[in-house]
């Protein structure tokens, strides 16, 4: 099941990093451009000159908390364009400053276009620097350009795979494989936050396993525990793969369901009932079942409401004898 969890959020690039990356391009631009202007350089000291421009306004939008990584990709191409046609009038004395910005490419892109774009933008450079280098020197230059391609993208694979799995302890409940509550709050908000600007519909599943604890007392932790894994997987698997799932407490998960409105919902919460009802546990000789609390969101619904009116729909559920779907009551 695919679920939409810190990963995405933690592509971005830290906020501080960035800061220190720009402040670090500034820095260079400016020596460099001061350097040109005393040696009377005046057409490379107005290209440095211009590329301060974009990074300056990253900067500040970075600063103000309000920098996105479109900005800075932009920001890194105008200054690859810069570089660039450096290359062109100095050669080797600009070559050298291919090699940070390579690195740059795999920080603000992912993966596959940072290999790419930093590829094309290394041979243009090299091509560029032919109009004053030699072929031979070119060549040499080539080879440890691309060799730092090819390590850049390997420490970006290698961080990107550590990073996911971090990210999966951090988020996951180890027993059930279920989301825990870290990013509940972020995620419910994100529906509130999709139905009041594009009336997104959305619904919560909030199910609990009947007679739990008797199920504990009755054959021991170790089976509930793997009773827990079990009911986990059978609800998982029926769930749509755009729905999250979270262990919400001891046996009570909570099923988040996007583009969903209650007929949707209780069509759905039904589902569950049924495949946990013909769902044999593994050292559990009588049948499990489950009640079950629907809430369907609702404009006037602020995220405490919106969990308060599924955990009470549950409970009108279990109160009716357990086993039984209930939608929040109308007012």
């Amino acid at each position: 099941m695919k679920y939409v969890t810190a990963l995405q959020d933690s592509q971005r690039l830290p906020r501080n990093a960035s800061i220190a990356f720009h402040l670090a391009a500034l820095l260079t631009f400016f020596v460099y451009g001061i350097y040109r202007f005393t040696h009377d350089d005046l057409f490379l000291f107005g290209v440095f000159s211009l590329a301060l421009l974009p990074i300056s306004i990253s900067l500040i939008l970075e600063i103000q908390h309000r920098g996105t990584m479109l900005h800075k990709q932009i920001t890194l191409m105008l200054v690859c364009i810069a570089i660039v046609i450096a290359c062109y009038f100095l050669g080797y004395k600009s070559l050298i400053y291919v090699f940070p910005t390579i690195f740059i490419f795999f920080f603000i892109f992912d993966l596959k276009y940072a290999s790419i774009i930093s590829s094309i933008y290394a041979l243009t450079c090299l091509i560029s620097a032919l109009n004053i280098e030699t072929f031979a020197l070119i060549w040499r230059f080539g080879v440890a350009t691309f060799d730092c391609i090819i390590f850049a993208a390997i420490f970006a694979y290698i961080i990107a795979k550590q990073k996911a799995v971090l990210i999966h302890l951090a988020t996951t409940d180890e027993l059930t494989g279920a989301l825990n509550r870290k990013n509940l709050t972020t995620s419910l908000n994100r529906s509130i936050g999709e139905l009041r600007q594009s009336g997104t519909d959305a619904s919560l599943i909030l199910i609990d396993i009947d007679h739990f604890k008797m199920v504990n007392d009755t054959y021991g932790h170790l089976v509930g525990d793997k009773l827990l894994s079990q009911f986990s997987d059978v609800i998982m698997q029926q769930l749509p793969v755009e729905a999250k799932l979270f262990r919400f407490g001891g046996e009570e998960f909570l099923a988040q369901c996007e583009n969903c409105g209650l007929q949707k919902a209780l069509e759905l919460a039904q589902r569950l009932k049924q495949a946990v009802s013909q769902t044999q546990f593994d050292g559990v000789p009588v049948n499990i079942s489950c009640s079950i609390g629907v809430a369907e969101l609702r404009l006037s619904d602020s995220l405490e409401e919106w969990l308060k009116q599924s955990d009470i729909a549950l409970y009108a559920a279990k109160k009716s004898g357990r086993n039984k779907v209930m939608s929040r009551l109308d007012k």
